[in-house]
């Protein structure tokens, strides 16, 4: 690849430099989180990073993250092409345009926002990713920051902005907490013409959906108790036929988003497969593997492995998506 081609900037970092290599994004690019976790005492603490495949999962190029001082994670393509990421622990919300540039970082709230949805109108919902008032787990090393005045780390609620990042609604959403209470809404779906949203607590059992046109909670669309296949549900992603996509650790599983029916199991094969998205010609589907930094695209009709590659990073993969042009 010819330097000239690179959107290189160089950032000073310790004893060396690392330069951005984002390329002007060309459908079917793929993006990985990829976090650099190199913080000696902080588990969840890193140098963000982003990798760039094209969509043979051949790598194109990577960026450092601004304004991030935690993991990466909650991959998503805004209908303008803008890539939004999410650092929840800092907490920070980044944006990078089609050309490859981070946009300026905006403040949205001093809340851990996980995940955005786009309404047609042009508005933003996010998903609280933290809830209750645990500061420490016994499971990571991180501390979670209280918010400002309250002895919470989080409501684990849904909220609606605007495009210039004025807040509209508060939605007062039920949440599993996950395995050690601490999750909120960290995966979200929006469907029936923008009024309802299916969305998730990281590491929990249920499948969530809220009434946002009547501000009310709705019945879970599914909840997994003694599925052989399903322990735990780990992020959710629409598919292009709308049924809903959600990584279990060991595996994916296709939900219909009306009936919460299982349309489909994918077996992994293995544990730590925690992010995932559909190809965009619908063929696929791309697989990332939290512990060992494997990312592969998988057949949707077979279940095979037709392409992988791996981060080198391990403990960080934590956010998958493919450019849609």
């Amino acid at each position: 690849m010819a330097p000239a081609l690179l959107l290189a900037t160089s950032l000073a970092w310790g004893d060396g430099e690392r330069v951005n290599t984002f390329q002007p994004f060309v459908k079917g690019d793929i993006f990985v989180a990829s976090t650099i976790m190199d913080h000696p005492t902080d588990d969840h603490m890193g140098t963000g990073r982003i990798f760039q495949y094209d969509a043979e999962l051949d790598l194109k190029g990577e960026l450092y993250t601004k304004g991030t001082t935690h993991k990466i994670g909650g991959l998503n393509f805004a209908p303008d092409g803008t890539l939004w990421a999410f650092a929840q622990g800092t907490p920070a919300v980044v944006e990078i345009g089609p050309d490859g540039v981070q946009k300026p970082v905006r403040r949205f709230s001093e809340r851990s926002l996980s995940s955005v949805t786009f309404a047609r109108d042009g508005s933003l919902y996010f998903g609280e990713h933290l809830q209750g008032p645990n500061t420490t787990i016994p499971t990571n090393t991180t501390v979670f920051n209280l918010l400002t005045g309250r002895d919470v780390i989080g409501d684990g609620n849904i909220f609606k902005f605007s495009p210039d990042a004025r807040l509209l609604r508060e939605f007062h959403s039920d949440t599993h907490g996950g395995v050690v209470g601490i999750h909120g809404v960290t995966s979200t779906v929006l469907t029936d013409d923008d009024t309802r949203m299916v969305y998730l607590s990281e590491t929990g059992n249920r499948v969530m959906q809220y009434d946002l046109a009547n501000d009310r909670q709705l019945p879970d669309l599914r909840v997994f108790e003694d599925d052989e296949n399903v322990f735990m549900v780990l992020t959710l992603m629409p598919m292009l036929d709308g049924s809903l996509l959600i990584s279990t650790g060991n595996g994916l599983v296709v939900l219909d988003k009306d009936s919460g029916e299982t349309l489909r199991y994918y077996d992994m094969r293995s544990p730590g497969w925690a992010a995932s998205g559909p190809t965009v010609d619908g063929a696929g589907i791309i697989v990332g593997n939290f512990f060992t930094g494997e990312v592969v695209i998988i057949s949707r009709e077979t279940g095979e492995v037709v392409r992988s590659n791996n981060i080198g990073q391990t403990n960080s993969l934590s956010g998958v998506a493919q450019f849609p042009g």
